[in-house]
């Protein structure tokens, strides 16, 4: 099963898909960081770093998928949402290269603020274009938790297929979501090393004096920062930002406070709340690598949604089978 991917980004869809038994024909990114990381850990992959309005899909028609997730900055609650936001329409490009490979299947992922009636112009468009297009479709927001992710991380996830019933993944963990401490407890013993990505912040003395008084799941009312519960799913690991004392907003990568220690998270605690082996590597600074890790798709939640989607094509090879 081959597919196109859109939106790239630091690969946890990527891996997700790959480990349901998919393989990338080529993945587009304009960061050439995020591209560094992909094609330092996957070499055999055809990493194409642009901007997506200048990729042509054309020779990668007839693979099976197209899957992405545009950029959703407008679209998220979590910064400004400004609906005239220009990356907001980045969506039509995805649907451009659609109308290009004209695969049997797509599959779009955003932050689930898209569902909004601010936005809904741009859902409904997803919505018409998919259906111009000859796909049946299914949508929903998805809580990452439900699929082997220690995070209740809400996303919006649309499926659409050819000549099938479009419908969205099971959950697999519903009754019993992992949780923080399951997957980081073994890091916090473990020697700082930048070659995974597991390095600490340096952080003021009278900050982690207070970070280290916090409960479980308090929050820090300076910095607008929880203290994560190890017995608890976290709470959304974000590409950045976050507020300082005085309200103002902070550049950077700002993960919430460690469940033991007085400090924020590492940036490959964050990855393993995001369930990104620790094989896969992230290149460039701290920050960069903490973006690239705040903005994946959970890689156990990609996992969950290609092996849906291969048991949905299936399904229609089937159903093409039988009409025959």
């Amino acid at each position: 099963m081959r597919y196109v991917s859109l939106f790239s980004g630091g690969g946890g869809l990527d891996l997700g898909f790959e480990r349901a038994g998919w393989e990338p024909v080529v993945c587009v990114d304009n960061d050439p960081i995020s591209c560094e990381t992909l094609s330092f850990n996957r070499p055999n992959w055809n990493v194409v770093c642009d901007d997506i309005r200048n990729f042509d899909a054309t020779p990668y028609a007839g693979v099976d998928a197209v899957v992405g997730g545009p950029p959703c900055q407008g679209f998220s609650t979590a910064g400004k949402g400004n609906p005239k936001d220009p990356r907001n329409f980045l969506w039509k490009e995805y649907m451009r290269v659609v109308s290009e490979v004209r695969p049997r299947a797509v599959v779009i992922e955003n932050v689930s603020a898209l569902t909004h009636r601010r936005n809904g112009d741009h859902l409904s468009g997803i919505m018409d274009a998919l259906e111009e297009q000859g796909y049946t479709f299914a949508y929903g927001v998805l809580n990452a938790a439900d699929y082997g992710v220690p995070q209740g991380r809400r996303r919006l996830i649309v499926i659409g297929i050819r000549d099938a019933e479009a419908s969205l993944p099971n959950p697999t963990t519903a009754t019993s979501q992992p949780t923080v401490g399951e997957a980081i407890g073994d890091l916090a013993e473990r020697a700082y090393d930048p070659a995974i990505n597991h390095v600490a912040n340096r952080h003021a003395t009278h900050v982690a004096e207070r970070w280290d008084k916090l409960a479980p799941g308090e929050v820090d009312p300076n910095y607008r920062r929880s203290r994560l519960d190890a017995s608890k799913p976290s709470m959304t690991i974000r590409a950045g930002g976050g507020y300082g004392p005085n309200g103002d907003h902070l550049g950077g990568f700002h993960p919430p406070i460690h469940p033991t220690l007085p400090r924020q998270l590492t940036v490959r605690e964050a990855a393993r709340i995001q369930t990104f082996p620790d094989e896969w590597i992230l290149r460039g600074p701290k920050t960069i690598q903490g973006r690239q890790i705040g903005n994946a798709v959970p890689v156990n939640l990609a996992a969950a949604i290609g092996t849906h989607l291969a048991d949905l094509l299936g399904k229609s090879v089937r159903l093409e089978e039988e009409a025959a």
